[in-house]
This record gives structure tokens, sequence and C-alpha cells, in this order.
């Protein structure tokens, strides 16, 4: 007599469900990503025009660096001129602002080489075999502190990055703000343009056009001189006379007169003797 065990298990998997949750998840994806490229194009083109227009008033030799990616940074911190503080001077604002970003990302990539090869190092250097299933990587305590280290030194820099750059950027929009409005309203705006996304493209186009505080514009330099040089004499210019009045004729120099000969004087007459008697 022979038993016959037959077990049969069956797993419903909903494919239809996980296809939606996907299609779902890829959508929301692409909204995101479309939004954050709208707004990239609005601030790009916002803040080109304001700076372009501010930068063409003030009589910079070069204001189409506001549209070019990097120079910007250049031009925008160009516009404010020298920042004046208690006891020192920033003479060049527009090459800090520019070369702050580019020393951090420096230091960032310096961090992720270090990071990666300490991870590296100490999960090749702790590799232990395990209950003979293979080699198990492990990476050792002394490895973990001194990443968690790391970690914390980056954080601090970080804060001193964001403090320093966001305390430049409110000198330099403060600068600039401050040529078009009241010292309130551009510390306000300068405070704002820190903390809130656009504000700063926006604030400059809205002031591209304002008249300059009195005191405030921009000395513009006078129009070359055409160089005179020797041996072309220029001859001198008449007067001309003042309007509704007629030209009038230069009077030739008066012809010295001509002395007339004295007419001789005749000799006097000898007096006579009186004869005495």
């Amino acid at each position: 007599m022979g038993y016959a065990y037959d077990y049969g298990y069956d797993y419903p998997v909903n494919s239809g469900m996980s296809d939606s949750v996907f299609a779902v998840v890829m959508s929301i994806y692409l909204i995101v990503i479309m939004l954050a490229l709208i707004l990239f194009i609005v601030e790009y083109v916002f803040r080109g025009i304001g700076l372009y227009t501010i930068g063409k008033r003030m009589g910079k030799s070069s204001p189409w660096l506001a549209f070019i990616p990097f120079a910007r940074t250049y031009f925008h911190g160009e516009l404010a001129g020298t920042i004046a503080l208690k006891t020192k001077k920033v003479k060049s604002p527009g090459v800090w602002n520019l070369v702050l970003p580019i020393i951090w990302g420096i230091v960032v990539s310096i961090f992720y080489f270090i990071f990666f090869f300490i991870l590296g190092f100490g999960v090749f250097s702790s590799v232990s075999y395990s209950h003979g299933y293979g080699y198990n990587p492990v990476i050792g305590g002394g490895a973990v502190m001194v990443l968690v280290v790391l970690i914390l030194l980056l954080v601090v820099l970080l804060l001193i990055y964001q403090a320093v750059y966001s305390v430049l950027t409110a000198l330099i929009n403060f600068q600039i703000y401050g040529r078009f409005t009241t010292r309130n309203m551009a510390i306000a705006h300068s405070v704002l343009s820190i903390i809130l996304p656009l504000y700063e493209s926006f604030c400059l186009f809205a002031l591209r056009n304002r008249d300059f505080n009195p005191g405030m514009e921009p000395r513009l330099t006078p129009p070359p001189v055409r160089p005179i040089y020797p041996g072309n004499p220029v001859p001198p210019v008449p007067p001309t006379a003042p309007e509704g009045e007629k030209p009038v004729p230069p009077v030739p120099p008066a012809a010295p007169e001509e002395e007339k000969p004295a007419a001789p004087v005749p000799p006097a007459a000898p007096e006579q003797e009186e004869k005495s008697e």
C-alpha cells in the first residue's frame, strides 16, 4: 500500500499593483525635475536681466557677463564696489564671491577621497573568516571613529562656509540695493535674499530701472580726448556771435600815421645894441 503526498504552493503576485506604484513614483519624480528646471530657468533669466541692466547703467565695460555661468557670480560682486567694514575693506568682492565656492568644492572633494580611502582600508584590514562560510568584511572600531570625526569636521566647516558666504552675499546685495532704495529697505532685501529662494533675482530685476539715490550715481568717465600731434597747427576758431545777432566783421588794424617833417624854425634876428650917448 503506497502513500503519495502532493504539496502545492501558490503565491499570488499582483504585478498590476506594483506597476501602477512604479508609474506614480516616476511621474512624481519627473514633475519634480520639471519644476526644478523651470525655476532654474526663471532664476537665471531674471537675475541675468537685472545684473545686465544695472551694470550697463553703472558704465561697466562688460555687462554681458551677467549671462555667463560663473562669470555672472564675479560680475555680481563687482557691481557692489569696495565694501567698507569697520577696520578693513573688501576691495574685490567679485573675486571672493567666485573663489569661495571653488575652495569649498575642493575641500569637499578632498573629504570624499579621504572618507572612502579610510572606509576601504578599514574594511580591507578587518576581513575575518567566519564559521567556514567565507570572508566577512567587518570594519574596525578605529576606522569608525576616524570616519565619525571626519563627518563632524565637515559639518563644522560647512557651517563656517555658509556663514562667511552668506555674510559676503548680504554685503554685496546691500551695496547694490542701497543705490536704489533706503538703508532699512536695503537691509531687509539683503536678508530676504539669503533666506528665500528666487528673491534675489526678482529684487535685482525690480530695481534695475529705478533712479539712483542722490549721491549714489555712478561716476562715469568722460569720453577720450582726441590727441593733437605736433606739426599740424590748428587754426584759431573765430568767436561766434550770440543767437539772433549778426556776426560783427573783424576790424582791421589801423595803419600807423606817417610823421610829417617839422617846418624849420627861422633864426632869431640879433638884437640891436643900443648905442650909448
